[in-house]
């Protein structure tokens, strides 16, 4: 049994009948035989309960304390049974890509319960091209990205020869749930070791707060801050339903236009968005007001990092789109120079600072600011923090399989959330990085313009940068 972690604990708080917080992982896997859909689903229950065992968290369900005193605990589920986390649905007919998105849109409208480990996975069968797709719903608040990526490596098997490994028995112990008092004690002890951090972590905040004042005239590029920005077709109250949309681009692309230009991949995929949106808005009729900004999930790396299969340690960097700049590469350039210099402030208010405020803030006071932000529908009114959310994820370079069956693309999202409907994630796998969105379908009911805007706004971009073609890489065994 253990404590959620503040920034853990505040996805759940988060979370409303409209605010979805679980992310998606999509694989679409090949067949390597034609084998019926019941066997394969056996093969997938089978697969994956073999490899629970190197990934704990998944048998852990949350257990309010009495009273939302303090943050939840983790408890082992004594009532774990895998066929409550495995499902299988239809695509519709004609099976193609546009159905099985909005197949996944379907499943991602809806939550996860909070009376088992947060987490589930669908088979989707009906494919026309014989592929079956995973998807798997995990809330936030088990994993961020990078966790996200250790998890996957976990759960996968590197060649499709490799056996599932059956776990050492017995391969973990259920824990009874906590009585009501046994939990108010503890979380009363635990409480005054977190308000002890208050004093000497406002020192800390101050102290970074005056840093960034000092150096204010040194920055190369102004910064964007949260609320200032324009107001769009996504930035508004959610609906409690979602769209989603998905497509792919070369990696190799992606990597010539970073390499000519001089910048980074993040600084690429940041352009590549802004030129889908121009055409997406335009499509539309509209004009932005101001250059749209980016919320910019950054994994926060510590010496654990690349053995943290669980867990968020994640600082949210904001960033401009440069909507304003209509030369394709002077915008590239701006978006670097603009992402540079927010991480600079970032770093000069102490990342680790904001994320120990998460620790630090009453578990009471943190569910609701929170959930008061979401039930008061301000974001109908307020300019939103960011208008859409932007990640770039790097996942494995060389093929996975499960159950015998290679995985022939990787999609991942996060949740859109109050008052920013928009989220669109690139994961890299076998030389592609392949873009999902999701998207609050009242404002959005159909995301595809913007998926099939990609593709051109990259083009725009290799033109710009002198690049005419890139090799693309073998995704290696």
């Amino acid at each position: 049994m253990q404590r959620f972690t503040g920034q853990d604990a505040s996805f759940l708080y988060m979370e409303t009948p409209s605010v979805h917080m679980h992310t998606l992982k999509v694989a679409i896997v090949d067949l390597p035989v034609k084998i019926s859909d019941n066997d394969l689903f056996e093969l997938v229950r089978v697969s994956m309960e073999t490899k629970l065992h190197l990934v704990p968290r998944l048998r852990l369900r949350p257990v309010e304390v009495p009273g939302g005193i303090h943050h939840p605990m983790w408890v082992n589920d004594p009532n774990f049974n895998i066929g409550r986390h495995l499902f299988r649905t239809k695509i519709a007919a004609p099976g193609g890509h546009r159905e099985m998105d909005r197949a996944i849109a379907g499943i991602a409208s809806t939550q996860l319960p909070r009376d088992r480990p947060l987490w589930e996975t669908w088979m989707l069968e009906g494919l026309a091209d014989g592929g079956v797709v995973l998807v798997t719903k995990i809330h936030h608040a088990l994993a961020d990205g990078v966790a996200s990526a250790a998890m996957l490596a976990k759960v996968m098997n590197l060649a499709a020869s490799d056996l599932d490994v059956r776990p050492p028995q017995p391969s973990w112990f259920p824990d009874s749930i906590p009585p009501r008092l046994e939990l108010i004690k503890d979380a009363l002890r635990d409480q005054r070791a977190q308000l002890s951090a208050i004093g000497p972590l406002v020192k800390r905040t101050v102290k970074g707060g005056v840093n960034v004042l000092k150096n204010i005239k040194k920055r190369a590029a102004p910064v964007p801050y949260p609320f200032v920005t324009p107001r769009t077709v996504f930035n508004r109250t959610l609906s409690p339903m979602r769209s989603f949309a998905s497509t792919s681009l070369p990696l190799d692309e992606l990597k010539a236009v970073k390499d000519a230009a001089r910048v980074t991949l993040n600084d690429v995929v940041l352009a590549t968005v802004a030129g889908a949106l121009d055409r997406f808005f335009e499509l539309r009729g509209e004009t932005l007001s101001r250059p749209l900004i980016a919320s910019v999930p950054m994994a926060v790396i510590d010496a654990n990092a690349a053995l943290r299969p669980e867990g968020n340690r994640v600082a949210n960097l904001f960033t401009s789109l440069c909507n304003d700049v209509a030369d394709v590469a002077e915008r590239l350039q701006k978006i670097h120079a603009v992402t540079k210099q927010s991480k600079e402030v970032q770093n000069q208010l102490g990342i680790e600072t904001m994320l120990d405020w998460s620790e630090a803030v009453p578990a009471v006071a943190y569910r609701w600011i929170l959930s008061a932000y979401s039930q008061s529908r301000l974001s109908d009114y307020m300019p939103p923090p960011a208008n859409l959310i932007v990640s770039n994820v790097r996942g494995p370079e060389h093929p996975l399989y499960v159950a015998g069956a290679k995985l022939r693309k990787i999609y991942s999202v996060g949740p859109a959330v109050e008052g920013i409907g928009l989220n669109i994630t690139g994961w890299s796998y076998c030389g592609e990085l392949s873009f999902a969105l999701i998207a609050d379908a009242a404002a959005i009911p159909d995301p595809h313009p913007i998926t099939d805007a990609l593709r051109p706004a990259l083009d725009d971009l290799m033109r710009a940068t002198g690049v005419s073609s890139a090799k693309r890489g073998e995704c290696r065994p």
